[in-house]
């Protein structure tokens, strides 16, 4: 395995380092990552829940929102439909809990069985029987065309909150909250449906403010050379709708005939410190100027008292935008922050009650490895820390359950040991156990439902362990019939609540993007997983012509068809393979974050780790390098003794550290005694409630003779 450390000018490290003052260790890091925008980086230095994107970006959510609002004034009946995945059930969750809390009737479902994904005629046939008029498709929808047409034709409007990916027809709902649509002015598209209905709730308490859908300006006049120059921001629900900027002569016009007239028609003005603004506008306009203003600086004073008395001029050189913008905020980008800042401070109740969303967003962003970029990890890393200082109650039982409870939580447990437990209920047909996990409010169901999803996720272990020998030889073939770039595998015998599973797995074997089929009597239903670059979804709709109905995103993505034409489909999916050219990259290379001194290697590197949590997709753990450690001990672990445990020297401390899988090499590439240079992760073993620093090796070498740092 190849050990590679990428070159960076020490020069970009030191000015990083000054700028957003950092130790060079860390600004190595973000510059060798690549990690220097600006504009991303805030998500790197801040969690506060302020900068997060506002929700009303995100198109058609003022619709959502009203038409959430019409059925609460109306006393309407809600169905919530949702999917069988973690994203699907705590987007289901979400949803229920929130309607419930505004006093509408709500009913909920997910996929039973071998129920296809999203929505169908029979869910709003049963809409239909049960009196529903408004439908509120959260994890799916986007794709459901046909579906919600014929909702539509009975009398039921829909509300989609989805993150799939979306195919050419639009359906007709009332609003779509989907950062994916063509055109979406919403500035990041990795949202989970979860974080999206979550976003939905946000606005729905935003709804309650007496700022909601009021149009308001900002409005700012500073000396020019010898002007006078006027900034306006005209906004709504927090968002800039419209802006205006004016380089005005003193006395040579008056408001009606500048464009400031209009701008300003019908709506509150708001200014920090109106006496020195008044007299600013006097200037400007003449003496007799009439513009009613509001000043807002005394309540901002009031909640903020460091800023007492200081001018908009004096705040933009201690603003954090200058730190992310680019450059120094002009006067009125430090207003329009400072009152953003002061409604969100003021709504703490919207916060709060967001902030307890968290832990299920969280867990949904996590499950379905998305993005560990921009508000995600905002999100998750609030979301982390909602489960493990103040789960609810449903996934307080699954920490109990899996150990985790009173841990510090990271990444990687809710990847190795909620999310696929949860994941299980769906897989094994029983979604709504899930759902009743979280929406039960007795102790005693939670209880009853948790051990009911540890026991599924039993039974999917074993029919995983069964339909990955039963797909091995099928996939071998498949693999050298597509020439390494493709596989497919069908048959009647592979449970379809492992096709995902079975999919991953064969896609990381063979770095090859996989698709598994199980087939049914009537129909033969598909999972894909893509590698190397392939757009799972581009791939599904080159065959849209063969296929009942298929979605997804990027990476995963689901189809059904009939059984019949399940060789066309293999023969169409040949043919695409052949004209795809793929990425072919450098699967065996080991890319180091940094190389550390001895001295470097000791209990505060942790604090480095902790930094740049938490980990992910388009993120990963962090990537260490150390050179000459001595090894003090061995141990072969694991019940298939195929486990490595050592304690490696550093000078003055010691480290525990594993090597998975790597039994077969001691006393071959390295043994008791030796000095070694090392490529490893740094984490946490949490055992009998105690947390201590661990290493994870990740590739070991005898150091060479001589090598020093």
């Amino acid at each position: 395995m190849k050990w590679s450390k990428r070159q960076v000018d020490p020069g970009l490290i030191k000015e990083f380092s000054t700028r957003y003052k950092v130790d060079l260790l860390r600004a190595a890091i973000f510059v060798r990552r690549g990690l220097t925008d600006p504009d991303q980086l805030r998500f790197f230095f801040e969690d506060d829940l302020r900068f997060l994107h506002n929700p009303f970006l995100l198109d058609e959510m003022g619709d959502a929102v009203e038409r959430i609002l019409s059925a609460v004034s109306e006393g309407e009946k809600i169905h919530v439909f949702g999917d069988r995945d973690v994203d699907g059930v705590t987007s289901t969750v979400l949803m229920t809990d929130t309607l419930r809390n505004l006093g509408l009737e709500v009913s909920w479902a997910v996929p039973m069985g071998d129920a296809p994904y999203g929505l169908t005629r029979e869910v709003v046939d049963e809409c239909v029987a049960a009196d529903v008029t408004l439908l509120v498709a959260v994890d799916c929808g986007t794709t459901n065309v046909a579906e919600i047409q014929y909702a539509l034709d009975h009398g039921i409007d829909t509300v989609v909150v989805d993150h799939h990916n979306p195919q050419e027809d639009r359906p007709a709902a009332v609003a779509i909250v989907n950062p994916k649509l063509p055109d979406s002015s919403y500035p990041f598209d990795g949202l989970r449906a979860c974080a999206l209905v979550g976003k939905v709730r946000y606005a729905l308490g935003f709804a309650q403010s007496e700022l909601y859908n009021q149009t308001i300006c900002l409005l700012n006049v500073r000396p020019g050379n010898e002007s006078l120059i006027l900034d306006v921001i005209k906004m709504e629900n927090l968002i800039e709708i419209e802006r205006i900027s004016e380089n005005l002569m003193p006395g040579i016009l008056d408001v009606e005939h500048s464009r400031l007239g209009d701008f300003l028609l019908g709506v509150q003005i708001l200014v920090y410190d109106a006496p020195s603004q008044e007299r600013l506008l006097r200037q400007a306009f003449g003496q007799n100027v009439d513009i009613h203003v509001i000043d807002v600086a005394p309540e901002l004073w009031k909640r903020f008292p460091s800023l007492a008395d200081k001018s908009l001029l004096r705040l933009r050189a201690q603003s954090r935008l200058a730190r992310y913008g680019g450059g120094e905020p002009s006067e009125i980008n430090v207003f329009a922050s400072l009152f953003e800042t002061f409604v969100q401070r003021k709504e703490e109740a919207l916060q709060a009650d967001f902030q307890t969303t968290l832990d299920l967003v969280g867990l949904a962003t996590l499950a379905d490895m998305m993005p560990m970029r921009d508000e995600n990890r905002i999100l998750v890393k609030r979301g982390l820390k909602q489960m493990s200082d103040s789960p609810r109650g449903g996934l307080r039982e699954l920490l109990e359950r899996q150990k985790l409870l009173g841990k510090n939580l990271e990444t990687r447990d809710i990847g190795w040991s909620i999310s696929p437990v949860l994941n299980a209920a769906g897989r094994m047909g029983e979604p709504d156990k899930a759902v009743h996990l979280f929406l039960a409010a007795d102790d005693g169901e939670r209880a009853a439902a948790a051990d009911q999803i540890i026991e599924l996720n039993n039974q999917r272990r074993k029919i995983g362990d069964a339909g990955w020998d039963l797909v091995q030889a099928q996939a071998r073939s498949s693999h050298e019939e597509h020439a390494g770039k493709f596989i497919i595998v069908s048959s009647d015998q592979i449970h379809r609540g492992v096709t995902g599973i079975l999919a991953g797995r064969l896609a990381r074997q063979y770095k090859s993007t996989a698709a598994v089929v199980t087939v049914m009597s009537d129909r033969a239903v598909g999972s894909v997983r893509s590698a190397r670059g392939l757009v799972a979804t581009d791939l599904l709709a080159r065959c849209d012509d063969i296929l009942l109905d298929w979605g997804g995103h990027d990476a995963a993505a689901g189809f059904h068809l009939q059984s019949e034409r399940l060789p066309e489909l293999e023969g169409r999916l040949q043919e695409i393979i052949k004209s795809i050219s793929m990425d072919e990259g450098e699967e065996d290379v080991l890319e180091v974050d940094a190389d550390l001194p001895l001295d470097f290697l000791n209990p505060d590197l942790g604090k480095v780790v902790e930094f740049f949590a938490p980990f992910g997709q388009e993120h990963p753990p962090l990537v260490f390098l150390a050179k000459r450690l001595g090894i003090a001990a061995i141990a072969i672990i694991g019940k298939k003794e195929d486990h490595v445990r050592l304690l490696l020297e550093s000078g003055r401390h010691k480290w525990p550290a594993v090597f998975w899988g790597a039994a077969d090499r001691v006393r071959v590439d390295f043994d008791n005694g030796d000095t070694v240079d090392v490529v490893f992760q740094l984490g946490r073993n949490f055992y009998q409630s105690r947390e201590t620093q661990q290493l994870t090796i990740l590739d070991i070498r005898r150091s060479e003779h001589g090598d020093q740092q």
